[in-house]
Protein backbone atom coordinates (compact mmCIF):
# COMPACT_ATOMS: atom_id res chain seq x y z
CA UNK A 1 0.00 0.00 0.00
CA UNK A 2 2.93 2.35 0.67
CA UNK A 3 3.87 2.32 -3.02
CA UNK A 4 0.36 3.27 -4.06
CA UNK A 5 0.23 5.97 -1.38
CA UNK A 6 3.33 7.59 -2.86
CA UNK A 7 1.91 7.32 -6.37
CA UNK A 8 -1.31 9.02 -5.30
CA UNK A 9 0.65 11.85 -3.64
CA UNK A 10 2.76 12.33 -6.77
CA UNK A 11 -0.39 12.36 -8.91
CA UNK A 12 -1.79 15.08 -6.64
CA UNK A 13 1.32 17.22 -7.13
CA UNK A 14 1.15 16.80 -10.91
CA UNK A 15 -2.57 17.61 -10.86
CA UNK A 16 -1.89 20.82 -8.94
CA UNK A 17 0.73 21.84 -11.51
CA UNK A 18 -1.70 21.14 -14.36
CA UNK A 19 -4.68 22.82 -12.67
CA UNK A 20 -6.69 19.58 -12.46
CA UNK A 21 -8.95 19.17 -9.44
CA UNK A 22 -9.85 15.51 -9.80
CA UNK A 23 -8.94 12.54 -12.00
CA UNK A 24 -11.64 10.15 -13.16
CA UNK A 25 -9.96 6.92 -14.22
CA UNK A 26 -11.63 4.01 -15.99
CA UNK A 27 -8.71 2.14 -17.58
CA UNK A 28 -7.88 -0.95 -15.47
CA UNK A 29 -4.11 -0.48 -15.92
CA UNK A 30 -4.16 3.10 -14.61
CA UNK A 31 -6.50 2.26 -11.75
CA UNK A 32 -4.19 -0.59 -10.78
CA UNK A 33 -1.12 1.66 -10.90
CA UNK A 34 -2.57 4.15 -8.44
CA UNK A 35 -4.79 2.01 -6.22
CA UNK A 36 -3.62 -1.59 -6.47
CA UNK A 37 -6.76 -2.81 -8.23
CA UNK A 38 -8.04 -2.33 -11.77
CA UNK A 39 -11.02 -3.96 -13.47
CA UNK A 40 -13.59 -3.34 -16.17
CA UNK A 41 -16.88 -1.59 -15.43
CA UNK A 42 -15.30 0.29 -12.53
CA UNK A 43 -13.74 3.70 -11.88
CA UNK A 44 -11.39 5.54 -9.53
CA UNK A 45 -11.62 9.21 -8.61
CA UNK A 46 -8.40 10.78 -7.33
CA UNK A 47 -8.65 14.25 -5.82
CA UNK A 48 -5.83 16.76 -5.90
CA UNK A 49 -5.68 16.41 -2.12
CA UNK A 50 -4.96 12.68 -2.38
CA UNK A 51 -8.37 11.21 -1.63
CA UNK A 52 -9.22 8.03 -3.54
CA UNK A 53 -12.85 7.11 -4.20
CA UNK A 54 -13.64 3.83 -5.95
CA UNK A 55 -16.77 2.61 -7.68
CA UNK A 56 -17.06 -1.07 -8.60
CA UNK A 57 -19.83 -3.61 -9.32
CA UNK A 58 -21.60 -4.49 -6.08
CA UNK A 59 -20.41 -8.10 -6.38
CA UNK A 60 -16.77 -6.98 -6.44
CA UNK A 61 -16.67 -4.74 -3.35
CA UNK A 62 -15.29 -7.36 -0.94
CA UNK A 63 -12.63 -8.46 -3.43
CA UNK A 64 -11.48 -4.88 -4.07
CA UNK A 65 -11.41 -3.98 -0.38
CA UNK A 66 -8.86 -6.74 0.21
CA UNK A 67 -6.26 -5.33 -2.20
CA UNK A 68 -6.89 -1.67 -3.03
CA UNK A 69 -5.77 1.61 -1.50
CA UNK A 70 -8.87 3.78 -1.08
CA UNK A 71 -10.62 6.26 1.18
CA UNK A 72 -14.14 5.60 -0.07
CA UNK A 73 -15.68 2.71 -1.99
CA UNK A 74 -19.18 2.15 -3.34
CA UNK A 75 -20.81 -0.73 -5.18
CA UNK A 76 -23.38 -0.26 -7.95
CA UNK A 77 -25.79 -2.54 -9.76
CA UNK A 78 -25.93 -0.93 -13.21
CA UNK A 79 -24.79 2.03 -15.34
CA UNK A 80 -27.33 4.38 -13.81
CA UNK A 81 -26.06 3.49 -10.34
CA UNK A 82 -22.51 4.08 -11.56
CA UNK A 83 -23.34 7.58 -12.82
CA UNK A 84 -25.21 8.42 -9.61
CA UNK A 85 -22.23 7.31 -7.52
CA UNK A 86 -19.84 9.51 -9.52
CA UNK A 87 -22.13 12.50 -9.03
CA UNK A 88 -22.28 11.72 -5.29
CA UNK A 89 -18.49 11.54 -5.06
CA UNK A 90 -18.09 14.99 -6.62
CA UNK A 91 -20.27 16.35 -3.83
CA UNK A 92 -18.64 14.18 -1.15
CA UNK A 93 -15.15 15.34 -2.17
CA UNK A 94 -16.29 18.96 -2.12
CA UNK A 95 -15.76 19.46 -5.86
CA UNK A 96 -18.80 21.44 -6.99
CA UNK A 97 -16.85 23.31 -9.65
CA UNK A 98 -13.46 22.66 -11.19
CA UNK A 99 -11.46 20.77 -13.80
CA UNK A 100 -11.79 17.02 -14.33
CA UNK A 101 -9.10 14.89 -15.92
CA UNK A 102 -11.18 12.28 -17.77
CA UNK A 103 -10.02 9.10 -19.49
CA UNK A 104 -11.78 8.43 -22.76
CA UNK A 105 -12.69 4.76 -22.44
CA UNK A 106 -16.22 3.46 -22.02
CA UNK A 107 -16.99 6.53 -19.90
CA UNK A 108 -16.72 9.41 -22.37
CA UNK A 109 -17.27 13.16 -22.14
CA UNK A 110 -20.71 12.85 -23.71
CA UNK A 111 -21.72 10.32 -21.05
CA UNK A 112 -20.59 12.72 -18.35
CA UNK A 113 -23.57 14.87 -19.35
CA UNK A 114 -25.65 12.16 -17.72
CA UNK A 115 -24.45 13.48 -14.35
CA UNK A 116 -27.16 16.13 -14.63
CA UNK A 117 -29.66 13.69 -16.18
CA UNK A 118 -28.56 10.29 -14.84
CA UNK A 119 -31.51 8.41 -16.37
CA UNK A 120 -30.75 9.65 -19.88
CA UNK A 121 -29.52 7.15 -22.44
CA UNK A 122 -27.08 7.86 -25.31
CA UNK A 123 -29.08 8.25 -28.53
CA UNK A 124 -26.31 7.32 -30.93
CA UNK A 125 -26.28 3.70 -32.05
CA UNK A 126 -23.08 2.39 -33.63
CA UNK A 127 -23.78 0.72 -36.99
CA UNK A 128 -20.95 -1.56 -38.11
CA UNK A 129 -19.75 -1.53 -41.71
CA UNK A 130 -18.74 -4.65 -43.63
CA UNK A 131 -15.07 -4.35 -42.67
CA UNK A 132 -15.91 -4.04 -38.96
CA UNK A 133 -18.22 -7.04 -39.16
CA UNK A 134 -15.44 -9.07 -40.76
CA UNK A 135 -13.06 -8.04 -37.98
CA UNK A 136 -15.61 -8.90 -35.28
CA UNK A 137 -16.15 -12.35 -36.78
CA UNK A 138 -12.40 -12.98 -36.92
CA UNK A 139 -12.01 -11.92 -33.28
CA UNK A 140 -14.96 -14.12 -32.32
CA UNK A 141 -13.23 -17.18 -33.79
CA UNK A 142 -10.14 -16.42 -31.74
CA UNK A 143 -12.27 -15.97 -28.61
CA UNK A 144 -13.93 -19.33 -29.30
CA UNK A 145 -10.50 -20.99 -29.55
CA UNK A 146 -9.46 -19.48 -26.22
CA UNK A 147 -12.67 -20.50 -24.51
CA UNK A 148 -12.44 -24.06 -25.84
CA UNK A 149 -8.88 -24.39 -24.50
CA UNK A 150 -9.86 -22.93 -21.13
CA UNK A 151 -12.86 -25.22 -20.68
CA UNK A 152 -10.80 -28.26 -21.67
CA UNK A 153 -8.16 -27.27 -19.12
CA UNK A 154 -10.60 -27.09 -16.22
CA UNK A 155 -9.84 -29.87 -13.75
CA UNK A 156 -9.09 -30.17 -10.04
CA UNK A 157 -5.57 -29.16 -9.06
CA UNK A 158 -5.04 -26.55 -11.77
CA UNK A 159 -4.97 -22.92 -10.67
CA UNK A 160 -7.18 -20.18 -12.06
CA UNK A 161 -4.04 -18.58 -13.45
CA UNK A 162 -3.12 -21.77 -15.32
CA UNK A 163 -6.58 -21.95 -16.88
CA UNK A 164 -6.21 -18.32 -17.99
CA UNK A 165 -2.79 -19.18 -19.40
CA UNK A 166 -4.24 -22.02 -21.48
CA UNK A 167 -6.83 -19.64 -22.93
CA UNK A 168 -4.31 -16.94 -23.74
CA UNK A 169 -1.84 -19.38 -25.29
CA UNK A 170 -4.57 -20.76 -27.57
CA UNK A 171 -5.73 -17.27 -28.54
CA UNK A 172 -2.23 -16.16 -29.47
CA UNK A 173 -1.84 -19.30 -31.56
CA UNK A 174 -5.14 -18.43 -33.26
CA UNK A 175 -4.08 -14.86 -34.08
CA UNK A 176 -4.62 -12.66 -31.02
CA UNK A 177 -2.30 -9.66 -30.78
CA UNK A 178 -3.13 -8.85 -27.16
CA UNK A 179 -5.86 -9.24 -24.56
CA UNK A 180 -8.16 -6.92 -22.71
CA UNK A 181 -7.89 -8.96 -19.53
CA UNK A 182 -8.68 -12.64 -19.06
CA UNK A 183 -10.88 -13.42 -16.10
CA UNK A 184 -11.08 -16.78 -14.35
CA UNK A 185 -12.74 -17.25 -10.97
CA UNK A 186 -13.75 -20.47 -9.26
CA UNK A 187 -15.74 -21.79 -6.33
CA UNK A 188 -16.69 -19.02 -3.87
CA UNK A 189 -15.02 -16.40 -6.11
CA UNK A 190 -17.61 -16.81 -8.90
CA UNK A 191 -19.86 -14.19 -7.28
CA UNK A 192 -17.36 -11.56 -8.49
CA UNK A 193 -18.34 -9.80 -11.71
CA UNK A 194 -14.74 -9.57 -12.97
CA UNK A 195 -12.60 -12.09 -11.12
CA UNK A 196 -8.93 -11.72 -11.93
CA UNK A 197 -7.25 -15.15 -11.97
CA UNK A 198 -5.44 -16.13 -8.79
CA UNK A 199 -3.34 -19.09 -7.64
CA UNK A 200 -6.43 -20.71 -6.11
CA UNK A 201 -6.54 -24.37 -7.13
CA UNK A 202 -9.74 -25.68 -8.66
CA UNK A 203 -11.57 -28.29 -6.61
CA UNK A 204 -13.91 -31.06 -7.72
CA UNK A 205 -17.43 -29.69 -8.09
CA UNK A 206 -16.33 -26.06 -8.43
CA UNK A 207 -18.23 -23.71 -10.69
CA UNK A 208 -15.70 -21.85 -12.85
CA UNK A 209 -16.35 -18.47 -14.49
CA UNK A 210 -14.25 -17.76 -17.60
CA UNK A 211 -14.24 -14.47 -19.53
CA UNK A 212 -11.85 -13.85 -22.44
CA UNK A 213 -11.25 -10.69 -24.50
CA UNK A 214 -8.80 -11.22 -27.39
CA UNK A 215 -7.71 -8.28 -29.53
CA UNK A 216 -7.51 -9.19 -33.22
CA UNK A 217 -6.76 -6.56 -35.87
CA UNK A 218 -7.60 -3.87 -33.33
CA UNK A 219 -10.98 -5.44 -32.52
CA UNK A 220 -11.94 -6.82 -29.10
CA UNK A 221 -14.34 -9.73 -28.76
CA UNK A 222 -15.80 -10.97 -25.47
CA UNK A 223 -16.66 -14.60 -24.77
CA UNK A 224 -18.02 -15.71 -21.38
CA UNK A 225 -18.62 -19.21 -20.00
CA UNK A 226 -20.21 -19.28 -16.52
CA UNK A 227 -20.80 -23.02 -16.23
CA UNK A 228 -17.60 -25.02 -16.58
CA UNK A 229 -17.44 -27.66 -13.85
CA UNK A 230 -14.13 -28.84 -12.42
CA UNK A 231 -14.55 -32.59 -12.52
CA UNK A 232 -11.75 -35.16 -12.77
CA UNK A 233 -10.87 -35.89 -16.38
CA UNK A 234 -7.81 -37.10 -18.28
CA UNK A 235 -5.68 -34.27 -19.55
CA UNK A 236 -5.48 -33.96 -23.33
CA UNK A 237 -2.12 -32.28 -22.90
CA UNK A 238 -0.13 -30.82 -20.01
CA UNK A 239 -0.60 -27.15 -19.10
CA UNK A 240 1.39 -24.78 -21.26
CA UNK A 241 4.73 -23.84 -19.73
CA UNK A 242 7.43 -21.43 -20.81
CA UNK A 243 11.03 -22.52 -21.20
Amino acid sequence: MATHEERVKRAGRLMAEAGVDVLLLTKPANMFYLTGDGRLCAYAMISQGGKVALGVPQTDVKDVKAVARFDHIVGFEDEVGMIHSIAHYFEHLGILEGTVGLEYTFLTQSMMGMLTHPHAKPEKVAVKDDDEITRIRAAAKVADAGMKAAVEAVRPGLTESQVAGEAEYAMRQAGAEEFWRTYVSSGPRTNIAHGLPTLRKLQAGDLVMIDVHPIVNGTVRTCVAPCAWASPRPSSRPPTTST
